[in-house]
């Protein structure tokens, strides 16, 4: 089962039609030249867009409902299953969110049968007079997500190979590492690749691959010798817990993790010891959306039938830029087409 999946998800589209591609996958049109965004409590409905790069964010305006240029006004940044705000660690827009954790208690069953249409009636009802006190917006973070090296959303999970990490690594020394393959036996993780560049001093090393047969017992893995150890004291820097896909770090030896950026990338990236901080976990950047199916407040469950699809969970999230708050729904994942990573949003202007 892979219920331990942590994941992370967007989606968008415009009020009135949609200016889809041949395949329908692509952005909308905007609510309309030099306005200011939809009228108070009027729902606009965005997507699919075009979320699906494994290693480039794209931005989202809900005052012109669009996808915009990293340069301009943005909300939200989506990438796959990644929604972010444009706040904290992840943006200068100084935009917060919370979450409403409305379907936060529903069943499996009961998201398996939400639709559209069956949830809009309490989404629109939610008006200014539920917005919380300031205290509880809340800004990007770094949170432990121990199956960011993963893809979901397909037949079957594949490497997250944009996704790599700076090492804080069990000996204090540092490093890049990512995951850039794995294969699969039945639903059985059978094999995973690492890529590393060991820092010396200063300047990161040339990257080195080596791949490790799993089986079902946790592996403690030295990225120094690129192998699984014998666990001792802090000869090791990464443990693989195969049958749940998760990898954790050796915290007991201060070893932690903060993750990379798609610009300048794995092989761009010039050190490994200038992190602002180094989590004692697998760590990803997260916010007032969470990016885990295990938190039952995120935008989606996952793997609710067998099929490994992410099925939204109606959940809403409260995004506030300056004096505009708006509240947001994830409604779907899937293009035109069925491929992942075309997400589609509600949203409203509420204050």
């Amino acid at each position: 089962m892979l219920s331990h999946m942590k994941v992370r998800i967007g989606i968008l589209s415009a009020t009135a039609a949609l200016t889809l591609s041949a395949c329908g996958e692509s952005t909308t049109s905007p609510i309309g030249p030099g306005t200011t965004g939809a009228a108070l409590n009027q729902v606009v409905t965005a997507g699919p867009l075009n979320a699906s790069s494994t290693d480039t964010l794209v931005y989202f305006s809900f005052v012109t409902g669009t996808l915009v240029p990293k340069t301009t006004p943005w909300d939200i940044a989506l990438r796959r299953y990644e929604v972010r705000v444009n706040g904290g660690v992840t943006g200068t827009g100084g935009v917060t969110g919370f979450g409403v954790n409305n379907n936060r208690a529903a069943t499996a069953a009961q998201v398996l049968a939400y639709s559209n249409i069956n949830t809009l009636p309490a989404f629109d009802s939610l008006r200014s007079a539920r917005i919380p006190a300031d205290s509880f917006f809340k800004a990007d973070r770094l949170i432990p997500n121990a199956n960011a090296f993963l893809n979901v959303g397909g037949a079957v999970p594949t490497a997250n190979s944009a996704a790599f990490w700076k090492v804080r690594r069990a000996n204090g020394a540092f490093a890049l590492v990512r995951v850039t393959s794995i294969t699969f036996t039945g639903r059985a993780l059978s094999s995973i690749t690492f890529e590393s560049r060991l820092q010396s001093g200063t300047t990161l090393g040339a990257p080195t691959s080596f791949s490790i047969a799993t089986g079902s017992v946790p592996l403690s893995i030295s990225l120094a010798s690129g192998t699984a150890v014998t666990p001792a004291g802090c000869n090791w820097d990464l443990l693989l817990s195969p049958t749940i896909y998760e990898i954790s770090v050796n915290s007991a030896c201060n070893a932690g993790t903060y993750p990379g950026t798609a610009i300048p990338g794995f092989a761009g990236t010039i050190a490994a010891s200038d992190a602002p901080e180094y989590a004692t976990y697998l760590s990803v950047l997260t916010g007032p959306i969470p990016n885990s199916i295990e938190d039952l407040g995120g935008p989606f469950r996952y793997d609710l039938t067998g099929d490994r699809r992410l099925s939204p969970s109606f959940n809403t999230y409260l995004i506030r830029n300056g004096s505009r708050t708006y509240k947001m729904q994830v409604i779907g994942y899937y293009g035109a087409s069925g491929a992942g990573g075309f997400p589609t949003i509600r949203y409203a202007r509420i204050r």
